[in-house]
């Protein structure tokens, strides 16, 4: 028998889809030509909300910046749940904070775009 809690999980995944679906329609080149020109911002309406909806994703393997220093360098790292740390570092490292967050961008998106 289907329950009240049923149906409410059915309709969030719908919301979530719908989300998903609508965003990776707002990922387009203006935006990230956009982001690259000034990741630090101030951002167009279209960015801003692209950017927000990427920076609300669930938190477990979301890309972050870790500094390794007080300026740096920047690492890029994942969110990995269960791990020591919660923090997986990667390879990948910056010497400018805003190379870092172009790359955590360019990282959200493809993310985006492969579900």
């Amino acid at each position: 028998m289907r329950t009240g809690a049923d149906r409410s999980a059915e309709l969030l995944e719908v919301f979530r889809l719908r989300s998903e679906e609508r965003l990776r329609k707002e990922c387009t080149h203006e935006v990230t030509a956009a982001h690259d020109a000034a990741p630090s911002g101030p951002h167009d309406d279209r960015t801003q909300r692209v950017l927000r909806a990427l920076r609300s994703l669930p938190v477990s393997g979301k890309h972050i910046i870790f500094s390794e220093g007080p300026d740096g360098p920047w690492r890029v790292s994942k969110i990995a749940l269960g791990m020591p740390g919660n923090l997986l570092l990667t390879e990948q490292s910056f010497g400018d904070y805003e190379d870092a967050m172009r790359y955590i961008f360019t990282a959200r998106v493809a993310a985006l775009q492969q579900n």
